[in-house]
């Protein structure tokens, strides 16, 4: 029986049908589930967190090949299903009912970096991106499913239109090694975009202090709040609307303040942050 027949013959022996409000759409491609093995270059010794395992398609492969996984489920019928399969019966297996944004890290998984996978809802995907980059520590490499345009904008350059916050948060935690186009064809039911799978080396620091990531938040968030204003207007939030202020601390930095927030490069963005945290501090 293929993947896409289990699905739907779960749907004739249940009442369960797929939820948009949760975004799902399950993996049923084996091509894929291997690609998404491969990313993650499972070893018997290797410990991983799935996010979303849903009907348990790429779960069951993890469990055969990782020495423990723990899976993060939110729907309540997803969770008894994969309880009561052979996978409720693997001493290796610890599945958790919880929501990813929600969940309390540190009574859950070990003190050391593990991998994580998931196939992320693409209505949720950038907050819970947000949510991984802050428990960064907790692990080594992720291997996520995302809908492609969510995809682009995390591996953007400088200069593009798919370059803004995300950009920046996700090149200063980590490095984008590959991504694999996904089809709408290997999910079940079919979504109506694109997918990309992506493998992500999290830095074992991000590239600036991790005291100053809260600064250049700020930072980032004036200058894309509205990409149509120069730097100089856009960061008049963070200087008490004094547009001389922000010349003079552009100008002392050597940044036109003509320029827009996207043609700044993630460099330019942390020694910004770097330079105006200690002025945040005075003002405080």
């Amino acid at each position: 029986m293929s993947l896409y027949q289990e699905a739907r013959a779960l749907l004739r022996e249940s009442s369960f049908r797929p939820r948009k409000s949760l975004g799902q759409h399950f993996l049923i491609h084996e091509r894929v589930i291997e690609a998404t093995l491969r990313l993650l270059n499972v070893s018997q010794e290797d410990e991983i967190v799935e996010v979303g395992p849903g009907l348990g398609f790429l779960t069951r492969r993890l469990v055969e090949a990782a020495r423990k996984v723990w899976a993060i489920e939110v729907d309540p019928f997803l969770v008894d299903r994969l309880r009561g399969s052979p996978l409720g019966t693997c001493p290796s297996f610890h599945l958790v009912h919880g929501d990813i944004l929600k969940l309390d890290f540190p009574s859950i998984l070990p003190g050391y970096k593990v991998k994580l996978v998931g196939n992320l809802p693409y209505s949720i995907s950038t907050p819970v991106l947000f949510r991984l980059f802050e428990e960064r520590d907790r692990f080594s490499l992720l291997v996520l499913m995302v809908q492609r345009e969510v995809a682009d904008r995390m591996a953007a350059a400088p200069g593009t239109k798919a370059y803004g916050t995300l950009s920046i948060w996700c090149q200063i935690h980590g490095q984008v090694l590959e991504k694999v186009s996904v089809a709408p064809e290997a999910f079940f039911p079919r979504p109506k975009v694109r997918s990309t799978l992506l493998k992500i080396r999290l830095y074992p620091e991000p590239l600036m202090p991790k005291g100053n990531l809260s600064v250049l938040r700020a930072l980032v968030r004036a200058a894309f709040g509205k990409r149509r204003k120069t730097l100089g207007n856009a960061l008049g939030s963070l200087f008490g609307e004094e547009r001389r202020a922000v010349e003079a601390f552009l100008g002392r930095e050597g940044v036109d303040p003509r320029r827009r927030g996207e043609t700044l490069s993630v460099e330019e963005y942390i020694r910004l942050a770097c330079a105006l945290k200690p002025m945040l501090s005075a003002d405080s």
